[in-house]
């Protein structure tokens, strides 16, 4: 082979080694740029102020993929007060912060900031008040909540406060990773890494009435709740053992299919119709759905619910 010939075989060696390095390389880049931020850590705390209201924060820190200067939350529950802080490669910025209501009565915080770029790290953390997530439920309060992540997360952490006065009882979903005493109040605790987008979490939590002042006790009578709370979650919503159980699910079911045989209803208006937690409501129909009872259809940002067809 002559000389000039033995370099173009190897300037096409080369660009065949380029080429199949850039095909390699290309499906990695588009995932990594798929998102404006990766989400470092995304932390929900939640402070029982009285019956009705909770004080709501979610700090989440971020690392900018791209240039941007805003963040939204959305939640389905009224917002009131919001406030935020915001901090940029560690040093607070001025923020602006409002909310409004968007389609299908999702309220949206707008939180503005000073332009980040690609590498810069965000602190981000919003405060407000908010209802809705206590129920009144067979002579009880229960706590639920709702939350379905469209990016992956790397640790997703939450906090429940009870304040002095309540004890804790089951339904627990899903049983708490911790729960403690800390300044006459307690504590439950949930810790999930490498969250996947897609991924949806549903807490409940029932409590008792008043409680008339607090000793270690209850901590030992708390613990025990919890981690039986837990397993008798498991046993509804995995094995439907449990006499007591299993006639509220079927109750709940009956009533659901009752409402149907009229037609599909959209989701949202089950919730009202039920008269329970938006949570409550998910965890029943997806069981359903399961069973094959029902099918869900997307419908902008709810779901119609329908019988399904033997």
């Amino acid at each position: 082979m002559s000389p000039v010939e033995n370099q173009k075989s190897k300037r096409r060696k080369s660009a065949l080694i380029i080429m199949l390095f850039v095909i390699f390389l290309l499906p990695f880049a588009s995932s990594q740029g798929e998102y404006d931020y990766n989400i470092e850590s995304y932390s929900i705390y939640f402070d029982i102020v009285n019956d009705n209201t909770i004080k709501e924060t979610i700090e989440i820190s971020l690392t900018a993929n791209t240039n941007f200067s805003r963040y939204v939350f959305y939640s389905d529950y009224p917002i009131e007060n919001p406030d935020a802080i915001v901090k940029i490669n560690g040093e607070m910025k001025i923020v602006n912060v409002s909310v409004s209501k968007i389609v299908g009565g999702i309220n949206a915080v707008y939180v503005k900031f000073p332009p980040v770029k690609k590498g810069d790290r965000i602190t981000i953390k919003i405060s407000f008040y908010s209802s809705g997530m206590l129920q009144n439920v067979q002579n009880k309060k229960q706590f639920a909540y709702y939350i379905k992540f469209n990016q992956p997360v790397n640790l997703f952490y939450v906090r429940l406060f009870i304040p002095k006065g309540y004890a804790i009882l089951s339904p627990i979903i899903p049983s708490p990773d911790m729960v403690e005493s800390s300044e006459n109040r307690l504590v439950l605790e949930w810790r999930r890494e490498n969250i996947k987008a897609g991924e949806e979490f549903y807490f409940i939590v029932g409590f008792s009435g008043e409680i008339k002042g607090f000793s270690p006790l209850w901590l030992v009578v708390i613990f025990v709740s919890a981690f039986a709370g837990g397993f008798f979650a498991g046993m509804l919503y995995k094995e439907r053992k449990g006499k007591e159980k299993v006639e509220v699910l079927r109750s709940d079911e009956e009533k659901v299919i009752e409402l149907l045989k009229n037609g599909p209803v959209l989701q949202s208006e089950l919730v009202k119709k039920l008269g329970v937690s938006k949570a409550k409501v998910s965890l029943l129909l997806k069981d359903m759905e399961k069973k094959g009872l029902i099918e869900r259809v997307k419908e902008g940002r709810s779901y119609l619910v329908r019988l399904k067809e033997s």
